[in-house]
């Protein structure tokens, strides 16, 4: 597939055929729609790690007791919640960054302090894994002291089993549009309600390395990426799992997933290369469309839409596709896009990658005279020569 498909979940004939032509070359991964219609329980089909992700309607999922989330960064978490204890090492180093703000470059200030944040007296809440990819993303050194280097380093090391809290009885909790469900092997998770799901799962991954809930409103909301401005909303229900920097390939990462609002005004135009930097499979990206009145976000009249541009080589040619919530996206590497006022699930295979982005507003205006469509508000972003050599 070099072309960017774009069909309604609830249209099965244009979804089947979209699964059929991926597995023929991804068989490792299965796309697919489940229903929840009263009482069911979800269970993997080929025995690897599952994913649901919730795309209309709402219910309840049973989560009892010692059910480990990173969640409660953005609204706290229900009283049944307790935050494991903080690793006295690893306090020692927050204490450390904390004092440190000064010795660290424009790049890294940000994502640090991000870090931080989560860090509340003798506990710490939440996922920062996003952080780690965003300082592996910079292009600067992170501080002229070493010790600040190594401090950062180690957090690499750590993230994995940091920020947890533990469910201390059972009960069903609430479920929604944008919420993600995990279940792999032998495992079974009860839900209840009426909710539609986009569901993927991969053979080859028999365990799995994320929640078997995460709800966003307990998340931390990192506004950035494509809105930082408009009706801002960033939320990362499964996060890149990064490695140190510098290594290379995918890791565990099969998929990563994040919702955002996405506005006209802040979203760059871009792509992502044919052949993966730092090795890996290359980016390829998918829209789930979910309605924003889920979460008060306004439309403002506006219609959501995806620009594509389908060769690179020849930036006059464009396409732009009307988006309603149920809509599903799928974005080759290679294709240019731009999301415009759109509530999104951009779920990414393997995952947001670091340095696989390219901006190119820039050559759009000046490739094709400003006719084709750019974002005005970006045009001193450009990060490559050329764009024959990424592809």
């Amino acid at each position: 597939m070099s072309s960017v498909r774009v069909c309604h979940l609830e249209k099965e004939r244009g979804f089947r055929a979209f699964c059929e032509d991926f597995g023929t070359k991804r068989p490792r991964l299965q796309f697919g729609r489940f229903e929840v219609r009263g009482c069911e329980t979800l269970t993997p089909e080929l025995g690897g790690m599952k994913l649901f992700w919730i795309y209309e309607g709402e219910g309840e999922v049973f989560l009892g007791r010692g059910f480990r989330t990173k969640e409660g960064d953005g609204q706290r978490l229900p009283q049944e919640y307790v935050p494991e204890p903080l690793d006295p090492r690893f306090g020692e180093r927050l204490e450390f960054l904390s004092n440190a703000l000064d010795r660290l470059t424009p790049s890294a200030q940000g994502p640090v302090q991000s870090i931080l944040s989560r860090f509340r007296h003798d506990t710490y809440i939440g996922d920062f894994a996003n952080d780690l990819w965003a300082l592996e993303h910079s292009t600067e050194p992170w501080s002229p002291d070493l010790r600040v280097i190594q401090t950062i380093r180690y957090l690499f090391l750590v993230y994995r089993e940091r920020g947890f809290s533990k469910k201390i009885a059972d009960s069903y909790e609430r479920v929604m549009i944008g919420d993600q469900l995990a279940v792999s092997g032998s495992e079974t998770l009860a839900v209840r309600g009426r909710f539609s799901c986009l569901t993927l799962e991969c053979a080859e991954h028999r365990s799995r390395h994320v929640p078997a809930a995460t709800r966003l409103r307990y998340l931390k909301d990192t506004s950035g990426g494509c809105n930082f401005d408009f009706d801002p909303f960033r939320r990362l229900p499964m996060t890149w799992q990064v490695k140190l920097p510098g290594e290379t390939g995918d890791g565990v990462n099969f998929v990563n997933s994040h919702v955002v609002n996405i506005a006209k005004e802040t979203s760059p135009t871009h792509f992502h290369p044919p052949k993966a930097v730092g090795g890996g499979d290359p980016q390829e990206e998918i829209y789930l469309v979910l309605n924003p009145g889920a979460y008060g976000l306004k439309t403002y009249g506006r219609q959501a839409s995806l620009i594509a541009y389908p060769d690179l080589r020849d930036l006059d040619r464009f396409e732009q596709h009307n988006l309603e919530p149920g809509h599903f996206v799928f974005i080759p590497a290679g294709i240019g896009h731009r999301g415009i006022d759109v509530f999104v699930n951009v779920i990414t295979l393997p995952g947001f990658k670091p340095h696989n982005e390219y901006y190119i507003d820039k050559d759009l205006h000046d490739m094709t005279q400003g006719q084709a469509p750019y974002n005005e508000n970006l045009l001193g972003i450009k990060n490559y020569e050329r764009i024959e050599d990424l592809l």
